[in-house]
């Protein structure tokens, strides 16, 4: 009897300890291992910049920053907190905290890895990548959040033979896409999945898989067309200018060379501090994977396993982009720990779950408890002293820094890379209080250098602060 509670219970312990172990995080900035780049610092601003603006300045401007466009619906997750709550950064890290607690009662409720979902749940929260990335607003976590909500509906389905849970599962797909318009091969999921099992099953099932498989190919058009109709041609020549400005810095089209970035990428990871026991848990798939084929275990008729590989095999593909920060990763972390548990349970491996459970779960808490100890505020220090200097006077603050530095400000704030826009025009209107760059003007791809705009000419005074691994440099401008 004491068991059964202990189990009944236990996920929610284990969701609940999680929430209070982010309560230090919540104004703290990125851990310095988190990420290569810059984004994980810059990126949480970036996203809300538009919505922001909206909201504080009256000023709406789709071509602004193609954040937007980008992730339009993860706008929308914010958009309610923002009206009640207002636009400070902590709310919007409360409400994306909030999305990841209510992903996994929503995994409880439906019990999709029973009886070990408390296990699961302990070793995926702590991974490292997920467990900082749950406290900063950015969209691959919602995203994420989503695509694992998706696959407990689609799981559902198959206990249920409910065509309900079905069409959930492929709406929700459907959100995730729109939450990050990248994760657009999301949509390719559940139509690989759901035809495999239909074209190799030949039992009862038959049927449902069949309408599973109608569904979710119908749904995957459904996705592309609205994309196509409603995102894509409105907006295609700027669409089509962003892509000219980013694709190649985004492919290697030689093949030899994309084979060097991929082993590049490959061993970036393996030796990162938050994600290489990732990969060394890759590796281990790879190995339970062999051992069920050999076992000549059935594969092909597992539908989580299978939605699992899928999903894994597409999340691979990003190993050939040129740039991978880490937070493009956070979605292959969660898939690569949660195929690794039902790989356990597939191969009967009950006593060793609970093990590998609390293995895992242990070096990821050693990883946060030795981020808590040296967390730093730095960009919280930065909100208070813009909050204090800016005016709300129509005037705008420029560079990409100010979308997180001057968050609580409330002042408009402006997206700058050299050839986005017209940097002249930028510098005009409205009247500019403040450029915030960095030393050598890397955000921005030297965008006042390429006009020849001396930015120590037209200041009256400079502050200069450093944040994680870049020194930037405030200039007050004068008129």
């Amino acid at each position: 009897m004491l068991s059964i509670v202990a189990r009944k219970w236990f996920p929610y312990l284990v969701v609940s300890f999680f929430f209070i172990s982010q309560i230090p995080f919540l104004h703290a900035d990125a851990d310095l291992y988190l990420s290569h780049s810059r984004g994980a610092w810059t990126d949480e601003g970036l996203y809300t910049l538009q919505l922001r603006n909206w909201l504080n300045t009256g000023n709406w401007n789709l071509q602004e920053t193609d954040a937007f466009l980008r992730a339009p619906l993860f706008n929308a997750i914010l958009l309610p907190s923002f009206l009640i709550i207002g636009t400070n950064w902590l709310c919007a890290r409360i409400t994306i905290l909030l999305l990841v607690i209510v992903t996994c009662l929503i995994i409880i409720r439906l019990n999709v890895f029973k009886p070990v979902t408390g296990m699961v749940l302990l070793a995926l929260l702590f991974n490292p990548v997920v467990f900082h990335y749950s406290h900063l607003a950015m969209t691959e976590i919602p995203a994420t959040c989503f695509l694992l909500v998706a696959l407990t509906f689609f799981y559902r389905s198959f206990q249920t033979k409910k065509v309900s849970d079905a069409v959930l599962a492929n709406v929700v797909i459907g959100v995730t896409v729109f939450i990050k318009i990248s994760f657009v091969y999301t949509a390719a999921i559940l139509p690989f999945t759901t035809a495999i099992l239909f074209l190799t099953t030949k039992n009862s099932e038959k049927k449902h898989f069949q309408k599973q498989c109608l569904i979710s190919i119908f749904t995957a058009i459904g996705i592309g067309l609205l994309f196509y109709a409603v995102w894509y041609l409105p907006n295609k020549t700027y669409l089509t200018k962003i892509a000219a400005i980013q694709s190649e810095l985004k492919f290697d089209n030689n093949l030899h060379d994309l084979w060097k970035r991929i082993k590049f990428t490959h061993t970036l990871y393996r030796d990162d501090p938050f994600m290489g026991y990732s990969v060394y848990l890759f590796y281990l798939n790879i190995w339970l994977v062999v051992m069920m084929l050999w076992k000549r275990k059935k594969i092909i008729e597992q539908p989580l396993l299978l939605f699992c590989l899928i999903w894994l095999g597409l999340e691979l593909l990003k190993f050939i982009n040129v740039y991978l920060p880490s937070r493009y990763l956070i979605s292959t972390a969660m898939v690569n720990m949660i195929l690794f548990f039902v790989l356990l349970n597939e191969l009967k491996f009950s006593q060793i779950l609970p093990v590998a459970s609390l293995l895992l779960f242990g070096i990821g808490f050693s990883m946060v408890t030795l981020s808590f100890t040296k967390r730093t505020f730095q960009i919280k220090e930065a909100n208070k002293y813009f909050e204090q200097t800016l005016k709300q006077n129509h005037t705008s603050a420029v560079g990409n820094w100010t979308s997180v530095c001057c968050w609580n400000s409330k002042v408009y704030s402006r997206y700058c890379v050299k050839d986005y826009g017209n940097q002249q025009e930028l510098l005009r209107k409205p009247i500019v209080q403040l450029i915030l760059t960095e030393t050598d003007e890397g955000e921005s791809d030297g965008a006042f250098a390429a006009i020849g705009y001396n930015l120590k000419a037209h200041a009256d005074s400079v502050v200069t602060f450093k944040i994680a691994n870049w020194q930037l440099n405030g200039y007050w401008i004068s008129h």
